[in-house]
């Protein structure tokens, strides 16, 4: 423990308190080194306190403006009267040595965060390619304009983050992107590697309650359509194929679609639509599940980001069904330890899920090779050995 704790405060205005990289793997392991960590965030409701594990948390309410998703997003953004106003304020209160904060918007105060008097330290947790994120998720009729507010949001970003002391990506694509205009030294990147690690003798094959499982937000670009149309190719060739979704739902409408997909066709003792459960407790349905997948559409974002859930899903033994594209495509065939498949083939994905069910030594090479790959290759420790090294030199360059 150190004498005087250091300081850290977290910023988030997308992600929730406990959030599994800001909270269980970088505030949690934080606060058991000796430091003093604080979470400041915007939520559903206002509340602030100290967790159970140490860590103090204040979250702003989130504030509307309009019903309209577009005018509230611009006038969020004018109004000087904003959440991120409140957050600087308590951020500034907290006197951190260290701000580090996730999610874009949060660029909007991060300057002012290197500028306060006591010269803290700021670095900017990149976790996506935003401007992608905008070009795949926000459908509109003048594509010509998003393309151009995609393109100057790039800008922007990488105009706000010259003022940090570094840049923190979780892959290389984004850590590329910035580097351009920071260097080497100042863009770097910690994998999102898993934390969750079965510690137990892995339930045997026979007694899993789940065939599949589908872990994470389920929407219709990461594939959850595509999946049951899966299911219901093979009903006839395995009758009693038990699937799980685990997560929430985007929009909430989008699980009554999916519940009415599995009425119309029968499948209402096959599939388990799940709402999402603490953090720590999604071990314990990959425990119990035998095939994890990871179906994302081809949209740009996809294309550049880096699903946690691979290395989860190796990390308890499960092969993996997986899109043919991206990093799913490369660390699943790198590491032999599962399936690629065209995303939008419900055939392909059938084929995959019966060759994986009915060949055990195929089912155990890929099990075992994952497993392996995850206990000595992705472990969320070695990352975060390297963030306290990040802490460090920033400190003493200081």
């Amino acid at each position: 423990m150190m004498s005087k704790p250091i300081r850290i405060c977290f910023l988030a205005d997308r992600h929730d308190l406990y959030d599994d990289r800001i909270y269980w793997k970088m505030a949690v392991p934080l606060v058991k080194k000796g430091f003093q960590v604080h979470y400041v965030l915007i939520g559903k409701e206002a509340s602030s306190g100290t967790t159970s594990e140490g860590v103090h948390f204040k979250v702003f309410k989130l504030k509307t403006f309009s019903e309209n998703r577009f005018l509230n997003f611009f006038i969020k953004r004018l109004n000087p009267d904003n959440n991120y106003s409140a957050m600087l304020r308590e951020a500034e209160f907290i006197q951190a040595d260290i701000y580090h904060f996730h999610d874009l918007w949060i660029n909007r105060i991060g300057p002012k965060l290197k500028r306060l008097p006591h010269k803290p330290v700021v670095f900017y947790d990149a976790r996506e390619p935003y401007a992608a994120d905008y070009l795949s998720y926000v459908k509109t009729v003048f594509p010509f304009l998003l393309r151009l507010f995609a393109s100057g949001l790039d800008r922007w970003e990488k105009r706000q983050a010259k003022n940090y002391d570094l840049v923190i990506a979780n892959e290389l694509n984004v850590q590329k992107n910035f580097a351009e205009v920071l260097g080497e030294e100042r863009s770097v990147v910690l994998y999102n590697y898993t934390d969750l690690i079965d510690q137990n003798e892995p339930v045997p094959f026979g007694k899993k309650k789940y065939d599949l499982i589908y872990c994470g937000a389920v929407t219709r670009l990461r594939g959850a359509f595509e999946i049951l149309k899966a299911v219901n190719m093979i009903k006839e060739e395995l009758p009693n194929i038990k699937v799980l979704f685990l997560g929430n739902y985007f929009p909430i409408s989008f699980k009554d679609e999916l519940q009415t997909f599995i009425n119309i066709n029968n499948l209402h003792d096959l599939v388990e639509l799940k709402d999402a459960v603490p953090y720590q407790e999604v071990a314990h349905y990959y425990s119990l599940s035998k095939i994890g997948l990871v179906l994302l559409q081809r949209v740009k974002t996809f294309e550049i980001s880096m699903p946690i859930k691979i290395f989860e899903y190796m990390a308890f033994g499960l092969p993996v069904i997986g899109s043919d594209f991206g990093h799913m495509k490369d660390y699943i065939q790198k590491d032999a330890c599962g399936i690629t498949v065209d995303p939008q083939d419900t055939a392909a994905i059938a084929d995959a899920v019966l060759s994986l069910m009915k060949n055990h030594d195929l089912y155990q090479k890929y099990s075992e090779n994952g497993r392996r790959a995850a206990l000595t290759k992705y472990k969320w420790e070695f990352e975060f050995n390297k963030l306290l090294l990040y802490y460090k030199k920033a400190l003493d360059d200081r």
